[in-house]
């Protein structure tokens, strides 16, 4: 008689458990993720009315720094903020440029908010046809939460009209890892 209560619970249970399964399933659902209106490479999920992302994404579409610590519990998240103008050979700033062309420049941030200490700073630039090229490339000795930095002066080619964007990348001392955290756009005219 046991056995037979035994198997009787048992298939009850098998029974139950797919129902229980789709109904979990059916809690969440993934959801399309709008970033500045570009449809974005990983959907967000939404269970029981709250939206959960990525901090992977999260970190490349909100220029910020993350860090898992070693037991794999605890994401930080750092947000820094950083202010960049672009200023041309007299120290002119500068956002728009006759195509084509040639000058120097250099990039003067402003970085304040940064809770998180780095080691590498690094600015690149990328032509309307997604040519890279690294306008400078730093060690950072002293990481400190506000400072000011200018790259050396960088002589490049505006070749042919469209956006020319400038990327501020910061590489983490936990991590080792670069981080995209700010960025501007020039406009060949």
């Amino acid at each position: 008689m046991r056995k037979i209560r035994k198997q009787i619970l048992l298939g009850f249970c098998i029974m139950i458990l797919p129902g229980t399964v789709i109904y979990a399933a059916a809690g969440s659902s993934e959801v399309s993720l709008y970033l500045n209106n570009v449809l974005q490479k990983q959907p967000a999920i939404l269970s029981e009315g709250s939206i959960s992302l990525t901090t992977e994404q999260l970190s490349k579409d909100l220029f910020a720094l993350f860090a898992l610590d070693e037991s794999g519990k605890t994401v930080r998240i750092y947000k820094p903020n950083i202010n960049m103008v672009m200023l041309d050979n007299n120290g002119e700033i500068f956002g728009k440029v006759k195509s084509p062309s040639r000058f120097a420049f250099s990039t003067l941030l402003q970085v304040d908010h940064l809770k998180t200490e780095i080691s590498d700073i690094k600015v690149v630039i990328t032509d309307p046809a997604d040519k890279t090229e690294t306008i400078d490339a730093q060690q950072i000795k002293n990481s400190e939460e506000n400072f000011w930095f200018k790259t050396n002066e960088y002589t490049y080619s505006f070749t042919t009209k469209g956006t020319y964007t400038i990327q501020v990348f910061f590489k983490d001392v936990a991590s080792k890892k670069w981080f995209p955290v700010s960025e501007i756009d020039i406009f060949g005219i």
